[in-house]
């Protein structure tokens, strides 16, 4: 069975066109791969180990967990409500 084009090292120099295809879907797969283990370790939604912090979302109390924060919001609002 033959190998598509391109798969092989060989192939690939000959189609160096191929390259940006490459790297954009390496790009895509680590960002996508890194995104979703800083989900996994910091979000406060994700409990690894219920027994050493039963309720970890109450670290967050006053803390932003986003990604990007345009502003700062906590003069705007009151103290969160306690669960």
């Amino acid at each position: 069975m033959a190998k598509m084009q391109g798969l092989s090292w060989q192939t690939f120099k000959k189609n160096s066109m191929l390259a940006p295809l490459f790297f954009c879907i390496g790009f895509g797969a680590l960002f996508s791969s890194g995104y979703l283990l800083r989900l996994a370790f910091r979000s406060p939604d994700v409990t690894w180990n219920s027994r050493k912090n039963p309720e970890p979302w109450n670290e967050y109390k006053n803390k932003e967990y986003k990604f990007i924060s345009v502003q700062d919001r906590s003069k705007y609002y009151a103290s969160p409500p306690e669960y």
